[in-house]
Formats: structure tokens, C-alpha cells, sequence
């Protein structure tokens, strides 16, 4: 891994960095943890909770919505309080939308000396290839964290309905029945089943990948895009008390209808 340590001695930091592990809670910390050394090192000793020059976007899991990047982009025009640098985390940056990649780029290309900004995320092929070219990548060391679902089966399931099996999902309704009161943990899920999907389609670790997800990187990126996008309107509407029955079906039926067309 690349010393940031060292980098942040001889004064070589880049503008831009990617944290990357599966661990999300790490990688906000980690990044919090080197902002403050960034900010030591150039004699500025105030706590992140305090410090006026460091910007957090943290939606948790939640859509970051475009709204959001705009207002951290004005942000960055403002010079710093300290006179020296500001430093901006975009944690789970993976839940930005198109659009709010679209707009990062062109800020990411005309920082100013004092700005630094730093995505974190679960899995940096799902940031733009554009915005990954113009950062520096930190795969971190950390421990996964436990799922608290069974990816497994649920990859299953989603597999046989692309495949046609659409009785797979009738047959393992009490499942998706289990998730009623844990709605968001069930829709984690699906994402990342298809977090994995999208690694397993464009990196070389197929043959890590089981078979479940093997058969679902079939999809062209618009199908899993698409899909992804849904879940991510679910797990909106889900705060509006959407119908959790008829989200599922409509997830599944989408995953079936994907299939039929291939």
C-alpha cells in the first residue's frame, strides 16, 4: 500500500484519493483519522467536529443526492479559514448518482492548491472510470464486515429469476417475508449482490466469483445500472412507506424481464 505517512513528510500528498475496502465504518474513520494528520502537519490542531475546513458528506448508506455535491462544490471556490487547506470526504462515494459524478470530475480537474478531496467506498469500480483515473487508490486493510443476510441464497434466487425461474421467488417468499421488519438490511443486500456482480463483470476475479454471480455478470451494464437504480428508489420510498410486497415484486419482475430479453 502506498506510505501515506511518508507522503504526508515529504509533502507529496495527491489532491485526490480513493479509500477502498468492504468495510465502510473503517473507511470513514481512516479517512477522518488521515485528514487530521493532514491538517497536523501543516500546524493546524483543531478536532474534525470543530474544524471549519473539513467537509463530510455521510448519507450512510442512502442515495447522495445531487443537491448535496453542488453545495460542497461551492464550498471548494471558498478559500480556507486556516489560509492553507480544506479537505472534503465523500463517504460510500459509490451512492453518488451519474449526475454527481459528472459534476465531481469537472471539480476534480481544476482543484485549487489548498483542496484535497477523498471518496471512500465498498468497491472503486463502481466510481467512474474517469473519476478513478484522476485519484490516487488506498485498498485498505481492513476486516469485512459481517453480512446480515445471506448473500448466498439471495444470490441464488436472483441467478434462477434471470434465468427464467421466476417459481424461485414464489417458492422463497417466507425469505423475503423475514426481512418485513428489516426492510433496509434485505435491500443491502440486493445491492451488494450486485456490487459483486458489477466487480466480477469488470475486474479479473471471476474465478473467485461463485457461479450465481458468474451467471448474472451476463447482464449488459444498462440492466444492472437499471436495477441498481431501483434499489436505490426503493430504499427511498421505503422512508414514504412504499408497499415492501410490491417493491419486491417489482424488484424481481425487473430481474425476470432482464433475463427474458438477453
Amino acid at each position: 500500500m502506498i506510505d501515506l505517512d511518508l507522503q504526508i513528510k515529504q509533502n507529496t500528498l495527491s489532491h485526490a484519493y480513493i479509500f477502498e475496502s468492504s468495510n465502510e465504518n473503517y473507511n470513514l474513520e481512516f479517512a477522518k483519522n488521515f485528514s487530521k494528520k493532514v491538517f497536523e502537519s501543516k500546524g493546524i490542531y483543531i478536532e474534525n467536529n470543530l474544524n471549519p475546513d473539513l467537509y463530510i458528506i455521510d448519507n450512510g448508506n442512502d442515495t447522495i443526492d445531487i443537491e448535496s455535491i453542488r453545495i460542497l462544490l461551492k464550498n471548494t471556490a471558498l478559500k480556507p479559514s486556516n489560509k492553507t487547506i480544506k479537505i472534503y470526504i465523500i463517504h460510500n462515494a459509490h451512492n453518488m448518482r451519474i449526475e454527481g459524478f459528472n459534476a465531481m470530475l469537472k471539480t476534480i480537474e481544476e482543484l485549487k492548491d489548498y483542496n484535497m478531496v477523498i471518496f471512500t467506498t465498498k468497491n472503486k469500480d463502481l466510481l467512474l472510470p474517469t473519476i478513478r483515473s484522476r485519484c490516487q487508490i488506498i485498498r485498505l486493510d481492513a476486516k469485512d464486515l459481517e453480512s446480515e443476510i445471506d448473500t448466498e441464497k439471495l444470490s441464488e434466487i436472483i441467478s434462477e429469476v434471470y434465468k427464467g425461474n421466476i417459481n424461485t421467488f414464489y417458492t422463497n417468499k417466507s425469505f423475503f417475508e423475514s426481512f418485513n421488519n428489516d426492510k433496509y438490511i434485505l435491500f443491502d443486500g440486493f445491492i451488494e449482490v450486485f456490487n459483486k456482480v458489477l466487480k466480477n463483470k469488470y475486474t479479473n476475479e471471476n474465478e473467485k466469483s461463485n457461479l450465481n454471480i458468474k451467471k448474472l455478470s451476463e447482464m449488459d451494464l444498462g440492466q444492472i445500472e437499471e436495477i441498481i437504480n431501483l434499489l436505490y428508489t426503493v430504499k427511498i420510498g421505503l422512508k414514504n412507506n412504499i408497499n415492501y410486497d410490491l417493491a419486491i415484486e417489482e424488484l424481481i419482475f425487473s430481474i425476470y424481464k432482464g433475463g427474458m430479453t438477453k
